[in-house]
């Protein structure tokens, strides 16, 4: 926890009024109480003003749209059924269902395949309407929640791999886009629906190789196809089972329920319960009786404008990208959990290892930074990873991250059942050069010292010193670094420096670079010196990463800053 500080502390702020003053001071300590702690005050904190919001237009409808990229890795490995898994199927859905109870704001969601779509009320506030925190937040539930249930509904399979999930916003400016949006999407899941029944149709009734099958439905339209299915497979598509053939719709209605109050008297209570129905969303019905929308609305067979409404966010060349991932109200979480105070090893660990998950499935991410329940990725800055849109980066890495963090949940915390699943936030920084990125490094490691302090202080007072939170915050306010260490050392014979490398300075990795003379890393420590610990590429420690010293002895980690040089440079 960062203390309140002087006003000649505090660089490159402007001066604040006592009114000011009181109401920080006031706001400091309940966050004091509840362990959820601002952002460290330093020389280093100008960087956050490199930060955008991503706010989204009012009064339009937000789409989350989300879409599995490995499914066809995960039906081959897990020898899922083709072309359509029905315990997959339930999977996912239970999935939505999580993040739809998670989420009141979201009115539907329309998912077929490994693709699904959130639908947000136009008028929703929630999170102030900021793009990426609401797409990474759905996404990351949807990934954890998908590696949490998948034991429930595929017990003939254990999961080999978390999933990694493609995200966008699409903003619709009103009812009628909403339902082109929706009957474009529907018209997907039927065309793909069928090609896919078709295809494994020849494949598993007529015996074709995969090769074939694909050459014979080559240029095939749907009157073919559904022809091809009659004949050769002797499958009627229309009686497929509506849940493949047009998807899912998850609808949040309002019901009245009939409650008991205290004092014995009936009420009807207004409640949100969601639904879930496979119906046909080109018919006029759904949109007058199902789903009722302010503006009327018709049938629309011109549907390639909504390609317009996606936001695509195409990120600066030859910048640094940075990517900060946050847990979404982890304090609740580590309290239902009973994680150790001040500092849980196994939590600490088990976010080490989604980053190194993250690192290892992304080679373009070169350097990590880690430190309770947050990590922040660099991308190298020539990188045109995910063809550098912003959504997509952001979610491609919070669904990895959310996936393996509740993959090893079990192995981390043995005794303590996971009791929900967690969500994740993540945003995409640019930096221009690297003073910039390095500052924004030491930043957050100047964050990791300065609340870890404060922790280990706090909680020695109540736990070892028998003070209440209250009596414990009172002592600690205002007190600076030198304050604290003479507490600890002083009563608890305590020295602040003989604490956990990993707990007051955070978790580094980076990848090395291999000579190729020696075949050795270069800039690697020697053998006997246990700081650094390498795997695959990827070097893990517990470093100063705010002194020269760790960067002059990695050059290649920011490289040397060039100018375009091919005309590659300016795809």
């Amino acid at each position: 926890m960062s203390p309140p500080l002087s006003l000649q502390q505090i660089p490159m702020i402007p001066v604040l009024s006592r009114t000011v003053l009181q109401r920080s001071c006031l706001a400091t300590l309940r966050k004091i109480h509840t362990n959820v702690y601002p952002m460290a005050h330093s020389k280093f904190e100008y960087v956050k003003s490199f930060e955008e919001e991503g706010q989204l237009d009012p009064q339009h409808w937000i789409i989350i749209r989300l879409r599995l990229k490995n499914v066809e890795e995960l039906y081959d490995l897990h020898e899922l059924e083709q072309p359509n898994d029905c315990s997959l199927t339930s999977l996912l859905q239970a999935a939505v269902d999580v993040v739809m109870q998670d989420f009141k704001e979201i009115v539907l969601c329309y998912s077929f395949s490994q693709e699904f779509n959130f639908v947000f009320a136009k008028n929703t506030t929630l999170y102030r309407r900021r793009g990426p925190k609401l797409l990474t937040n759905v996404c990351s539930l949807l990934s954890s929640a998908f590696v949490h249930k998948w034991p429930y509904y595929i017990q003939s399979s254990a999961l080999i791999f978390p999933p990694v999930i493609d995200g966008a916003v699409h903003l619709l400016p009103d009812d009628q886009s909403l339902r082109d949006y929706m009957t474009k999407q529907q018209n997907v899941c039927h065309h793909q629906n069928l090609y896919k029944t078709a295809f494994w149709g020849l494949v598993t009734k007529r015996g074709m190789l995969p090769g074939e099958a694909t050459e014979t439905l080559k240029g095939a339209n749907e009157g073919t196809l559904n022809e091809l299915l009659f004949t050769r497979c002797n499958t009627n598509y229309n009686k497929e089972e509506d849940v493949f053939k047009k998807g899912s719709i998850a609808l949040r209605k309002k019901v009245q329920k009939t409650v008991t109050a205290q004092n014995g008297s009936i009420i009807q209570r207004s409640q949100s319960t969601v639904t879930v129905m496979h119906a046909d969303l080109t018919k006029d019905s759904f949109w007058s009786d199902v789903l009722v929308l302010d503006q009327p609305t018709e049938l629309n067979a011109k549907l390639n404008y909504l390609k317009h409404f996606e936001k695509k966010e195409t990120l600066l060349p030859h910048t640094w990208m940075v990517v900060r991932i946050d847990g979404k109200a982890f304090h609740n979480f580590s309290e239902k959990h009973y994680f150790k105070k001040p500092n849980d090893l196994r939590s600490i660990e088990l976010m080490n290892k989604a980053a190194f998950s993250v690192m290892k499935e992304f080679p373009d991410i070169i350097f990590s930074y880690g430190q309770s329940d947050e990590y922040s990725f660099v991308i190298h800055r020539y990188s045109k990873m995910c063809d550098r849109q912003g959504g997509r980066i952001i979610s491609s890495i919070v669904s990895l991250f959310a996936g393996v963090y509740v993959y090893h949940w079990q192995s981390m915390f043995e005794d303590v059942k996971l009791h929900y699943c967690p969500a994740f936030d993540a945003r995409v920084v640019l930096y221009p050069n690297n003073s910039c990125l390095r500052d924004y490094i030491s930043w957050r490691q100047a964050d990791c010292h300065i609340n870890n302090m404060y922790n280990t202080c706090f909680w020695t007072l109540v736990q070892q010193g028998q003070c209440s939170r209250q009596n414990a915050e009172e002592i600690l306010c205002g007190t600076f670094s030198k304050d604290k260490r003479s507490i600890l050392i002083n009563r608890f014979n305590q020295n602040y420096d003989d604490e956990d490398a990993i707990f007051r300075k955070g978790t580094v990795m980076y990848q090395k670079m291999v000579s190729e003379e020696s075949g050795r890393s270069r800039g690697e420590l020697p053998e006997n010196n246990q700081a650094e610990e390498g795997c695959r590429g990827i070097v893990v420690g517990h470093f100063d990463v705010i002194k020269d010293e760790f960067w002059r002895e990695r050059p290649w980690l920011l490289g040397e800053e060039r100018n375009a040089t091919t005309l590659d440079d300016f795809d």
